[in-house]
């Protein structure tokens, strides 16, 4: 036992002298190299993951462009509408025809709406307004967009969501008079003279000279002539927008598979004479 006890001391101090042969930076390189080892095996892993995640998020938004892409024959269809509009439009402006026509130019847009929605009757507005803008200039572009084209927005946009004609008529008679009284904002801007004021005078004058006319010593003041101008206008656009909906509800009899977009009364339908197919 005492010798086996003496063999093992020696092996230990023999250890304990090589360890202290043993320079420190070798431990301490071998101590860098595992902790390099460990950095390089985590940023590798990062890196996988990385590729992983960009891979994944490079799929959802080639599908996310692919759900929101828009069909051929929608632009197609949207592109013929504006260009109908437009030449259309400038044209019967060109040969003073617009007091004939003028019902006709918010079809395009109702048609648009009707197959293909609110986005497509947007974009029939947008690019009809461009190309009279190039044909015709920006201010006629915008008399059209403010007399035609937002009204029929406003008679798209409530048919397609199946608004009797008691919400339709007022709704798009609203968005003509506001299309009116900016239309004249406009060409007062252009021409740099207030043009509602102008008509406002002259129908002044022409009232005071009838009175003068008749003996009358009454003549309405300004306030008066202004308030009786909006009054007519509403009257104007809520007949306008009735002839529409008439109108409209036999050119759109096959926008629609139940032949009804303009959601027109069962009444109505009997009296324009309308296939009976077509009524509920």
């Amino acid at each position: 036992m005492s010798i086996e006890s003496g063999n093992t001391k020696r092996r230990n101090d023999a250890c304990t002298a090589q360890k202290r042969r043993t320079p420190n930076c070798f431990r301490r390189s071998s101590t860098t190299i595992i902790t390099r080892a460990m950095v390089a095996a985590v940023t590798a892993a990062a890196a996988a993951f990385g590729a992983s995640t960009a891979g994944e998020v490079e799929n959802k938004n080639k599908k996310t462009r692919k759900s929101n892409k828009l069909p051929t024959r929608m632009v197609v269809e949207t592109a013929m509408l504006a260009a109908m509009t437009g030449l259309s439009f400038h044209l019967s402006a060109s040969f003073r025809l617009e007091t004939y026509l003028g019902s006709l130019f918010p079809l395009p847009i109702v048609v648009a709406s009707a197959r293909w929605g609110d986005v497509a009757a947007w974009r029939t507005l947008l690019v009809a307004f461009l190309l009279l803008t190039l044909l015709s200039g920006p201010l006629r572009a915008s008399n059209y967009a403010c007399l035609h084209g937002f009204t029929g927005l406003a008679l798209g946009m409530c048919w397609k969501r199946k608004f009797s004609w008691v919400q339709s008529v007022p709704i798009s008679a609203l968005a003509r008079t506001i299309g009116v009284f900016s239309s004249l904002a406009i060409s007062s801007l252009v021409i740099r003279e207030n043009v509602l004021r102008l008509m406002v005078q002259q129908v002044y004058a022409l009232i005071d000279q009838i009175c003068a006319t008749l003996g009358a010593t009454f003549v309405p003041n300004m306030t008066a002539i202004l308030c009786v101008a909006f009054v007519f206008v509403i009257l104007n656009s809520l007949s306008y927008t009735l002839i529409l909906h008439l109108v409209y509800s036999i050119a759109l009899v096959t926008a629609t598979p139940d032949g009804n977009f303009s959601n027109a009364p069962l009444k109505v339908r009997r009296s324009l004479g309308l296939p009976s197919a077509f009524m509920q």
